[in-house]
């Protein structure tokens, strides 16, 4: 069972974050390029504006974390057994408590060695660019890499699972960076057969497409304006492309991506696909 749940604890969480830096439900839904609907009911309760709940969490933790925090992390068999005998009352004696609190200071330090050591990491990695152990790209590199369409700006928002965040006491929103897409061996062969995997079913409209990476993983995506993007995603690292249908996809390892459109779940036949055509309703 996944443990990827939103709890009304991380809702609490999210509508103190909001309140104390007082920004507007539109306003914080459409920073994110998400409905009003969506943020309210991560602020209160129902799904039905999400995919899933995994989808649900994975939403509201990026919010959580935009605010300056990470989200709390609860286990999710003991929130449902403690949710069905809330009324039921043991007795806690005072030896239970002290090893519970030697406990949380172990469980303490280590976060605290953790953190110390992403630091170290963070400044080994400074200091291996500053002695030029890391290939930085020169102008004319870059010059090829904006030629093939590969750029920064497009009709859709991506969603960064693993970035790192610092709390910080006066919070105030800033322009998010723009994308970075990392360059790795794969060609859009659009020229090669595809398969048209449109569904028969529609719960959501056709002007965008919604992809999680089960795996890090390289893919093209394009749209009935023949706007061609090469995107790279970490491990379940989503994103939604807006455009003009038909979407066509294209990757080596096109089952390691979750491809939604009109509401379903869209499934390659078989191993060897790599060109996916979703046409319009």
């Amino acid at each position: 069972m996944s443990k990827l749940r939103w709890f009304p604890e991380h809702a609490d969480q999210l509508k103190r974050l909001r309140l104390a830096v007082g920004v507007e439900i539109t306003t914080l839904a459409k920073k994110h390029s998400l409905s009003s609907a969506q943020v309210r009911q991560l602020e209160e309760s129902g799904e039905s504006t999400f995919y899933s709940p995994e989808i649900k969490y994975i939403v509201g933790r990026k919010l959580i974390r935009s605010l300056g925090e990470e989200i709390t992390e609860l286990d999710f068999e003991k929130t449902l057994t403690s949710s069905a005998f809330e009324e039921a009352q043991p007795q806690i004696n005072v030896s239970d408590l002290q090893h519970t609190a030697v406990e949380n200071n172990w469980r303490l330090s280590n976060v605290q060695k953790y953190k110390l050591i992403r630091l170290f990491g963070l400044l080994f990695a400074l200091l291996m660019v500053w002695y030029g152990q890391f290939e930085i790209p020169s102008s004319k590199q870059l010059s090829v890499l904006n030629s093939t369409g590969i750029d920064a700006k497009g009709p859709y928002q991506r969603t960064q699972q693993s970035e790192v965040h610092t709390s910080q006491v006066d919070y105030t929103f800033r322009d998010q960076p723009n994308d970075l897409y990392v360059t790795q061996p794969l060609e859009c062969d659009w020229n090669s057969p595809s398969v048209d995997l449109t569904p028969s079913s529609r719960f959501r409209p056709d002007h965008y497409t919604y992809l999680i990476a089960a795996q890090p993983t390289v893919f093209c995506w394009k749209d009935a304006t023949l706007v061609n993007r090469k995107i790279s995603l970490e491990l379940n690292e989503s994103i939604r492309l807006e455009g003009e249908p038909p979407f066509h996809i294209y990757s080596a390892d096109i089952s390691d991506i979750k491809i939604y459109y009109l509401g379903n779940l869209i499934r390659a036949p078989n191993p060897g696909v790599r060109h996916i055509y979703l046409a319009k309703e």
